[in-house]
């Protein structure tokens, strides 16, 4: 035998590991912290590219049915895939809440538990949301196929990536796009009682 064969496991290789691990696991923020850094109003900055990619994610995903089928499915995706110009995201006993102006709230526990949930449009499906690995993600199960949604923090904390997967029996290919969303900075409150002159309004 060599005399690196007989050579065996070096204690300080594992000593490091171990630090590096727990270093890890305490910058790794808190449940709490998460729900702090998500929360607030988040509204849409793509440009016109990133708005070019759902259809073109949508057209991916048909590609392949029958002609009257494919139009039927192009369209009705579509809908689904509206982009909303914002969202507010809230996490409240023990709740998580996803609202926008174009879809019905998202509420369901934040430990993950599926409950009912239906679509503006009357589709009915099962939601489970939580933070996995720092990301919230949602999950809609449903008859037909499912839909999950990753919100994806930035480490300023301002910006979000906002991934959607639409996957179903009837679709060849799943619908796969990302989306950005720009914190909406909070409103700074008025000073006691300034009037609309001393918040800057224009005079009568």
């Amino acid at each position: 035998m060599s005399p690196v064969s007989r050579v065996g496991p070096r204690p300080w290789l594992s000593v490091v590991a171990a630090l590096w691990a727990a270093s890890a696991f305490a910058s790794a923020p808190s449940i709490e912290d998460l729900r702090q850094q998500y929360a607030g109003e988040w509204r849409f900055s793509g440009d016109a590219a990133e708005r070019a990619t759902v259809p073109a994610a949508v057209e991916r995903s048909v590609d392949g049915m029958f002609f009257v089928s494919r139009g039927i499915a192009y369209n009705r995706l579509l809908q689904v895939c509206e982009i909303c110009g914002t969202y507010t995201l809230r996490f409240v006993a023990g709740e998580v809440e996803v609202q926008s102006p174009c879809q019905l709230p998202d509420i369901s526990p934040d430990n993950g538990r599926e409950v009912d949930h239906k679509t503006k449009v009357g589709d009915a499906s099962k939601l489970s949301q939580r933070f996995v690995a720092g990301m919230l993600v949602q999950e809609f199960r449903g008859e037909q196929g499912s839909r999950r949604v990753v919100w994806t923090l930035a480490p300023n904390q301002d910006s979000l990536s906002v991934q959607f997967t639409i996957t179903s029996k009837h679709l060849p290919h799943p619908v796969d796009y990302t989306l950005s969303y720009r914190r909406v900075p909070a409103a700074a409150p008025s000073a006691p009682g300034a009037g609309p002159r001393d918040a800057g309004a224009p005079g009568g």
